[in-house]
């Protein structure tokens, strides 16, 4: 009967497997649109949208680090069951041991959200580097402005004349 109950337990685990990847999955999948959103705001230059963006993304982010903390009690459990040495408690390893035919369809389902994983990080890094270009172009626009600029020919938008200037508050004097 002792042999029987770490079985009973594993098999439940290896139930609710799906489960947890499924939902990781449909996070991954709010990630992603999380970041078309932001890939969009970026080109738009909407900074205004960019608090709800990333409140968003930080809600999206703890699910995952849930189901991360769930996932590893279950691979836990399933590794203790199956005995698998610690160095090699991944699930691929741990799936690969129990060697069943439900353990195959999670395993596959297990590489389809990796996949899906992967494609999520390129998109943040692609999202990464449009942000840095903008904030390039912005600092190199600002700077070029500055240096167009002669002291003592300027105005302010009431007319006012300046010594220094504020980038887009002046107006420079003609003839």
């Amino acid at each position: 009967m002792d042999g029987q109950v770490p079985i009973v337990n594993a098999s439940i685990s290896l139930e609710q497997l799906p489960h947890i990847l499924a939902r990781e999955s449909a996070h991954c999948d709010l990630l992603t649109q999380n970041i078309v959103q932001e890939r969009d705001a970026i080109k738009r230059m909407a900074l205004s949208e960019f608090l709800s963006i990333n409140q968003s993304r930080i809600s999206i982010l703890e699910s995952l680090h849930q189901l991360k903390d769930e996932l590893d009690l279950l691979l836990d459990d399933l590794a203790n069951a199956y005995q698998v040495p610690l160095p090699n408690r991944t699930i691929t390893d741990i799936l690969h041991r129990v060697q069943s035919p439900q353990a195959r369809v999670i395993l596959a389902q297990y590489e389809r959200l990796a996949a899906k994983v992967r494609a999520v990080k390129q998109d943040i890094a692609a999202n990464q580097v449009l942000i840095h270009s903008v904030q390039s172009f912005l600092f190199r626009a600002l700077e070029a402005h500055r240096q167009s600029l002669p002291d003592g020919d300027l105005y302010s938008e009431l007319g006012a004349r300046q010594q220094h200037h504020v980038p887009a508050a002046v107006i420079r004097r003609q003839g």
